[in-house]
Parts: structure tokens; C-alpha cells; sequence
């Protein structure tokens, strides 16, 4: 698993855009893996998080959709030979979808070498855990936005404390009974003014639970409710708190993700500039581009049809300047931001 963590932080490391696109080249031509795919196989989500698209009652009005299992089949053949990475629940709460462990077997089954999964956690059973356990999950992300129970269900509204911890504790037990290590458990903490003091005490909490990655994300403005920066001395504070937690994180052998050098998502975010070219979206409203016809063309016969090997030798041999402007997408402004330390 840490070698996806490795390759996140490579791409930190190695600026030259031209080396990362005709590095996307070669693997696609040599039909070797090489895309992360981002899978929601429902429009919904069971929380109304405060910081959140899904606190917004309009936004949910458009969120609709759900995968036929024929059809997350035929994405499976389409796209799951040419993926290193696969991600469940991205912008939904995978959970809502009834089957949703029978996605993480179909994932190993096509032997993809990281099958994460992205949840609140709150509809988990202990079938579906024991399955998160049996069928090999690589990574459960959790998202944990206050440490104590009032700020917690505050910003993760309708969501239960009490709840969350023994999720996290069945699973500590499932894994420990089964004596295996995975699911790697990790923990996405999104900060804002009104929950940061209370991160300095995240370890008090949560550190006795096999945390095996760690992301501390600055507080977004994707539509929620409450989406208000960092600003002036909070800054400071999110960047002295973090430093702290980084020194813990290295003490007990965890994986830390966090953005301090633009908390406020203010500089252009050169880490994105080859996320488009790896990175497909599955959702029952789009399967990585609305031109894709995936229910009746193969994934190859689609990149034929749109010269995408052109396209990426164009990318090589174009300077910075002509690349595609990904700044006005989600994924170049918020995407990649954090630092990845060992």
C-alpha cells in the first residue's frame, strides 16, 4: 500500500511535466496499469456534513443515480485491467449501495494492487466488516471531522460518536482475530477554525485504534454550508499543531498527509498538472468523460477514437504554459495538495 503513498509524493518530487506525461504514454501504449480510478456507484450520501456539498439542498436535488450491477460489471472489464489504484466512495457515500462489498471483491479479483474504500462509516455491519476483512480491502478511509462527540456530530451531522468508535473498535478486533493487517485504517480530518484547537488532542482519542495513515485537510469551498478558510494567525496555529502531530505520526509509524505549505488554497496547484491524464471518475452519471460511449465501445476503442496517445505525446513536447488549465476543475485546485511524510 505504501507504494501508492510513494508515488504521491514522487510526483511532488519530479517537476518536469514532460517526463510524467511520456511516463502516462508508455504505460498506456504498453497497456500497463497505470489509472487511479475514483468509483461512486451511488449519487447519495446519509450525513449532512456542515463543510460538505451535501449539506446544500439544491445540490442534492441533482445528485441522483445508481449503478445496475450489469453495469459495474462491464466498467470491471472496461477499466480495472489498466488500474493500479481504485478508490470506492469519492464524492458519495459508498455504503448506500447495497452490494458495495461485492465492488472490493471484484476489484481483487482483477488483481488491482490498491482497493481503497472511502466512508463515514455509519451503516457498516459486522457482515460487512468481516468482508472488508476477508476479501483483502487494502485501505478503509474514515472521515473524522472533531474529536470530541459534540464537534464531531456538529460538523457530521446525523452521525453518531459513539458509533464511529466502535466501528473502529470491531474492526481492530475483526483484523486482530483474523490476524491480518488490512484494511489499513485511515483517518480523513478536515480542519476549520472552530475544530482545530481540539486536533492537538487527535491521539488522545483515537491513538490507541491501528491508524495506519493520517490526512489533515484544510476546510474546502466545494458548496457546503461551512466552508470559510484558514486565515492569519489560524494559519500559524494549523501549521504549529500539524508539526506536532507530524513528530507523533513518525513515533507510532504513521503516514501523514497534510497541506501547510497553501492552506488556504490560494497558489496555483502545480501537482495536478498529469491528474487528468490518470485519473477517471465513475459515477451513474459519468464514466470518466460524457463522449465515452462505455456501454457499447471498448475503453481502447474510445482512446483510439479521441487520438488519446496524440494527446499525450502533444503534452510531452508542449511547455507548461500550453498545457490544459486545470486550475478551474475540483481536482487542480483542491487535488494533491498535501505533503506525504513517512
Amino acid at each position: 500500500m505504501d507504494r501508492i503513498y510513494k508515488l504521491i509524493k514522487l510526483n511532488r518530487l519530479v517537476r518536469s511535466h514532460r517526463v510524467k506525461f511520456l511516463s502516462v504514454l508508455a504505460a498506456h501504449t504498453l497497456k500497463m496499469r497505470h489509472l487511479f480510478l475514483r468509483f461512486d456507484p451511488v449519487m447519495a450520501c446519509n450525513l449532512r456534513c456542515t463543510m460538505c456539498y451535501f449539506s446544500d439542498e439544491e445540490y442534492r436535488k441533482t445528485a441522483k443515480g445508481i449503478f445496475k450491477k450489469e453495469e459495474i460489471e462491464r466498467i470491471a472489464g472496461l477499466l480495472f485491467p489498466k488500474t493500479l489504484q481504485l478508490v470506492i466512495g469519492c464524492g458519495t457515500e459508498p455504503t448506500l449501495y447495497k452490494d458495495f462489498t461485492e465492488i472490493i471483491r471484484l476489484g481483487k479479483s482483477y488483481n488491482i494492487p490498491f482497493v481503497g474504500f472511502t466512508s463515514n462509516g455509519m451503516l457498516f455491519t459486522d457482515e460487512h466488516l468481516s468482508q472488508l476483512v476477508g476479501y483483502g480491502l487494502d485501505e478503509l478511509a474514515l472521515s473524522v471531522h472533531g474529536v470530541q462527540k459534540e464537534t464531531y456530530e456538529r460538523f457530521m451531522v446525523n452521525a453518531s460518536f459513539e458509533k464511529f468508535i466502535n466501528v473502529l473498535e470491531r474492526l481492530d478486533a475483526m483484523k486482530k482475530a483474523a490476524n491480518v493487517s488490512t484494511p489499513n485504517l485511515r483517518v480523513n480530518y478536515t480542519v476549520n477554525a472552530e475544530n482545530l484547537e481540539e486536533l492537538r488532542g487527535f491521539f488522545d482519542v483515537f491513538g490507541k485504534y491501528s491508524i495506519k495513515t493520517l490526512q489533515v485537510r484544510p476546510v474546502m469551498d466545494i458548496g457546503g454550508a461551512f466552508r470559510t478558510p484558514l486565515g492569519g494567525s489560524e494559519i500559524e496555529t494549523y501549521r504549529s499543531i500539524v508539526s506536532g502531530l507530524a513528530a507523533e505520526c513518525k513515533r507510532r509509524n504513521i503516514t501523514l498527509l497534510a497541506n501547510t505549505a497553501d492552506p488556504s488554497y490560494e497558489q496555483t496547484n502545480e501537482n495536478t498538472v498529469i491528474l487528468e491524464a490518470v485519473k477517471r471518475y465513475i459515477s451513474p452519471q459519468v464514466v470518466w468523460r460524457k463522449d465515452f460511449d462505455w456501454q457499447n465501445e471498448s475503453y481502447d476503442a474510445f482512446c483510439k477514437r479521441i487520438e488519446w496517445s496524440g494527446y499525450l505525446l502533444k503534452n510531452v513536447f508542449s511547455s507548461r504554459k500550453k498545457l490544459p488549465d486545470n486550475a478551474v476543475t475540483f481536482s487542480g485546485k483542491y487535488a494533491a495538495r498535501y505533503e506525504v511524510s513517512f
